[in-house]
């Protein structure tokens, strides 16, 4: 199936509140239209305008594929490089936290998921982004009967089955957005909604995912709507990796560690195919293993590391919490990583030029 038959069938297509998909024989023509007009998108067939601008403060906000993104380098790596060397100085803050929902449950030490809404708006008020590209959605998709947050008035609904669930996200996912555009100030230019890619099956003992997928591809397809909605960029990272495709065969080659957390050589084709969703060339990316790119990949894990000791020490409550008696005097210590992580920005941005130096001209 192309790719093109492959978005075809995840519009015609809803998943019941079982797993079940079920066919929406009334919307042919509405989907048709839904594809070439969605939000922020142009028409099929046309590439989107490159994203990036020179100068560019770019903030990853969502959960645990965008959290792991600092492991591997490759997210900012790859966006360095497609922006291309006229476009300079952009920087990318990982705001990206395991576990997290759109209410912000995992970002809240010992409160209410409001406590950890608290602590990504201040984040977005320091960082003061740009461009701010958002994740959400396997989580949630994958508890739609367990539940998936602990705010009070939606604990219950979090774990209703998958209307009311899906219902649920979709709405948080809005208020999320509305509170991002608040934080981040006059700077903002974009949103980007980036739809979550697949879940593999990698064999016994390890569960079958195709149910988790079905409902995966609706919260994605509801993810899309919200792009249209509010006007923003969407990329489909669900499609690109082969969910709309998938009938729950194993994966070989594996891009996962346990079908659900992405790898090296995932994040490494994630990266890529988030590139392409944002208006960029695949020609204009070099081989992963060129020497020049594996220094700026280096170079930017090493910031990230860097910046994650820097916005979440990780003995946080005896520097700024109720513990803070005890050891809050070495609070002072923790904006000594600014200058550290401005260093390491001069040596992506030498590491960069290292790059484009080694690329044919076109």
């Amino acid at each position: 199936m192309g790719t093109g038959l492959a978005l075809l069938y995840s519009v015609y297509w809803e998943a019941s509140p079982d797993g079940v998909l079920k066919m929406k024989p009334s919307l042919v023509t509405g989907a048709l239209t839904g594809l070439l007009l969605f939000g922020g998108l142009p028409a099929a067939g046309e590439t989107p305008p490159p994203l990036l601008r020179s100068g560019d403060r770019i903030v990853l906000v969502g959960n645990t594929l965008l959290e792991r993104a600092r492991l591997y380098g490759h997210l900012e790596t790859t966006l360095q490089i497609a922006a291309g060397p006229t476009v300079k100085g952009i920087t990318l803050r990982n705001l990206g936290w395991s576990g997290d929902s759109v209410f912000g449950d995992a970002r809240s030490y010992f409160g209410p998921p409001s406590e950890g809404r608290e602590r990504l708006a201040t984040a977005l008020g320091e960082t003061k982004p740009n461009v701010v590209l958002l994740c959400y959605g396997t989580g949630a998709a994958m508890s739609v009967d367990q539940g998936w947050t602990r705010e009070s008035d939606h604990a219950n609904t979090s774990a209703a089955g998958y209307e009311a669930s899906r219902e649920l996200f979709l709405n948080g996912y809005q208020a999320l957005l509305e509170r991002v555009r608040a934080a981040s100030g006059e700077g903002l230019r974009e949103i980007v909604l980036i739809a979550p890619p697949p879940l593999e099956n990698l064999g016994k003992p390890l569960p079958d995912q195709v149910k988790n997928n079905r409902r995966l591809a609706g919260f994605r397809d509801g993810i899309r709507e919200l792009a249209k909605k509010n006007s923003l960029r969407f990329v489909d990272l669900f499609a690109a990796l082969g969910g709309d495709d998938f009938r729950g065969e194993v994966a070989n080659p594996a891009l996962t560690e346990d079908g659900v957390h992405h790898g090296e050589a995932g994040h490494h084709l994630i990266a890529r195919e988030l590139a392409k969703g944002l208006g960029y060339s695949e020609s204009v990316l070099p081989d992963r293993d060129l020497p020049a790119r594996e220094e700026l990949r280096a170079a930017v894990i090493e910031k990230d590391r860097l910046f994650f000791h820097r916005w979440r020490p990780a003995n946080e409550t005896y520097l700024f919490l109720f513990r803070k008696h005890e050891q809050g005097r070495n609070a002072k210590e923790i904006p000594q990583f600014d200058p550290l992580i401005a260093a390491q920005e001069k040596k992506i941005e030498e590491a960069r030029a290292v790059v484009f130096a080694g690329m044919p001209k076109n």
